[in-house]
């Protein structure tokens, strides 16, 4: 059963209060000597290096940085603003109606693809268009690219809507994609210039990516191909039933196999035991409405489910969490997704559990209303990984130990690149025991709500037990809450509905530009956090945000770049301790109390 997604909406009391300054403390806080640990006299260890995320196969090109008589936006972190939901924070405009402005990509890598994130300025009524914007490669004009509003421009609170009379615009940016039949050499321009006819009053450009996409991949031995069972390759004709016969002749562990081409699937197909694979997600297309592989529903889950190399690209244009409209849904067991690109649909992958050993890898999920991949409840020994998810509505990656379902457990996320979640966070635990995060690169993330990496004890979860958070690395991640009026953190813990006691160990930990404060505990009694070397380089605010009681030990930490007059806020006072590990420098000094500060540029 479909178990809704949450909000964020969320109101604190933050209580007044003295921040007590221990005699002779390091951290300004009432600070304890580690047991049985001798005094550290370095001040200055190694820095973090941090997690470098996934293996991409292109290479990305800021407008920003590229030739363009266009206006360069941003920076900027004020939410409703373009450049504030850019990568980086900066994109560039192009005056629309045929001004004849542009942006000129030059590959640094030889590419046959070009894919690249977009904005369009909404209707005046939220009714759909769509916009031609010209493209020339080497100077030789290449056909239009279509652009649309369908996908962007949400409003209002949670869950939205896409009705600009409510306020609150936000979730502007899309992307648009090609494969060409020629491969162009390193140092090729791809220009986007607004020719007459290309009838947008302004085009919003943020960055493109270029790819050498290989050769289509061949039919497998011993599978049956669905256009062998009448699916219509062209995408005219609804392929549903020959995708279900083409499962029904593979037979319990055979193989179905997608043929290059485009197939109109509006639903759900069901799988299990059963490989699906297509000749690469750039060639083998599954589209319509709300096109989705799901397994058995829990708690008898497929088996043996292995979905490869193909694209499922919806038309879901906006957030109803009643409706099943993912990705990738259900149950499975000792199962694999890999190599599948993900796009218009509500979840990327909801996964409702109890279910074990599922794996993601390699998988491209982009512009979906909610979560990128969310294991739900009971969902263990699975993981995460090798995988690129950007502008999604909610958490880019998130197990959800609902307790209705069971602990989430023995779960990895590891080495993805996360980025751009408008809402809520890159990466979140809530609940569960012995997850583990690392090796992930988290950029720009928590924009409209949220912050970068997040363990919390929150939506009835079982409690947070044993958590790794381990080589990671941090960039312009969280940003002020509609709801709390304060920053969230680039890395935060959060206990509103039960103590955490943890142990949750963070190390090797590497966070830069961070827009508010850079780490963060807020709500109920948070204890048991470990932070060891913690490199901390440029906070909009604070280097530590205590806003709770509870506990940490500190090892290693050192901050740089601190935009508030001190490293730390609390008006805990002696509520919240901490113990110094030892080598941590750059965050002792008084704790502040009081107003918040406006965050320095």
């Amino acid at each position: 059963m479909f178990t809704s997604l949450r909000s964020l909406k969320r109101v604190v009391a933050l209580g007044g209060g003295t921040a007590l300054l221990a005699s002779g403390g390091v951290l300004g806080l009432a600070i304890q000597p580690a047991a049985a640990m001798p005094v550290q006299t370095d001040t200055t260890p190694a820095a973090a290096t941090g997690g470098s995320g996934a293996s991409l196969p292109y290479s990305e090109v800021q407008a920003e940085s590229s030739a363009t008589n266009g206006s360069v936006i941003g920076p900027s972190y004020a939410q409703g603003q373009l450049a504030d939901e850019a990568s980086g924070r900066k994109a560039v405009t192009l005056s629309g109606n045929g001004s004849g402005q542009y942006v000129t990509f030059t590959t640094p890598v030889a590419t046959n693809s070009i894919d690249f994130r977009y904005s369009i300025p909404d209707s005046s009524d939220g009714s759909v268009y769509n916009a031609p914007l010209s493209l020339y490669v080497n100077g030789t004009k290449q056909s239009d690219f279509s652009l649309t509003n369908a996908y962007s421009w949400y409003y209002g609170s949670y869950p939205f809507t896409n009705t600009p009379s409510s306020g609150g615009q936000h979730h502007f940016f899309d992307e648009v994609h090609r494969l060409f039949d020629t491969t162009y050499p390193a140092g090729t321009t791809f220009k986007l210039q607004v020719d007459s006819g290309d009838s947008a009053s302004s085009y919003t450009i943020d960055f493109a990516d270029f790819e050498q996409v290989g050769a289509a991949q061949s039919q497998p031995a011993g599978s049956v191909s669905v256009t062998d069972k009448g699916a219509d390759s062209s995408g005219v004709a609804d392929s549903t039933s020959a995708f279900n016969a083409a499962i029904a002749a593979a037979g319990s562990g055979g193989t179905v196999w997608i043929p290059p081409g485009t197939y109109n699937i509006p639903g759900h197909i069901a799988v299990n035991n059963v490989t699906v694979a297509g000749a690469g997600m750039w060639y083998s297309t599954v589209t319509g409405a709300a096109p989705g592989f799901y397994g058995n529903s829990a708690p008898s889950p497929s088996t043996n489910v292995h979905l490869q190399n193909f694209a499922i690209f919806g038309n879901v244009q906006e957030r109803d969490d009643s409706a099943q409209v993912n990705g990738i849904g259900g149950a499975m067991s000792s199962s694999t997704v890999s190599n599948i690109w993900i796009e218009h649909d509500k979840v990327g992958a909801w996964m409702d559990g109890p279910m074990d050993g599922l794996t993601f890898s390699g998988m491209r999920i982009r512009d979906t209303t909610a979560d990128g991949i969310n294991f739900h409840g009971g969902v263990t020994n699975s993981k995460v990984t090798n995988s690129d998810i950007r502008n999604t509505g909610d958490d880019g990656i998130a197990t959800w130990a609902d307790s209705s379902l069971g602990a989430d457990a023995n779960d990895t996320i590891s080495n993805n690149t996360v980025q751009l979640q408008m809402l809520a966070n890159g990466i979140a635990i809530y609940g569960g025991h012995d997850n583990t995060v690392s090796g992930n690169l988290v950029q720009d993330t928590g924009i409209n709500q949220g912050g970068g990496i997040t363990v919390a004890q929150r939506f009835t979860s079982t409690p947070v037990g044993t958590t790794t958070v381990s080589g990671n690395t941090l960039v312009r991640d969280g940003d002020l809450d509609p709801n709390w009026q304060f920053g969230v953190g680039a890395l935060w813990f959060d206990g509103s509905q039960g103590a955490i006691t943890g142990p949750v160990n963070v190390s090797d930990t590497l966070i830069e530009q961070s827009p508010y404060e850079a780490v963060q505990w807020v709500e109920g009694t948070i204890s048991g956090v470990s932070l060891n070397n913690v490199t901390i380089n440029g906070t909009g605010t604070f280097a530590l945000q205590e806003q709770t009681g509870g506990a940490a030990t500190l090892t290693g930490v050192t901050a740089t770049g601190v935009g508030a007059s001190s490293p730390v806020y609390n008006c805990e006072g002696g509520n919240f301790t901490v113990t110094d590990g030892g080598g941590n420098s750059g965050v002792d000094g008084t704790p502040f109390c009081g107003p918040w500060p406006t965050p320095a540029s």
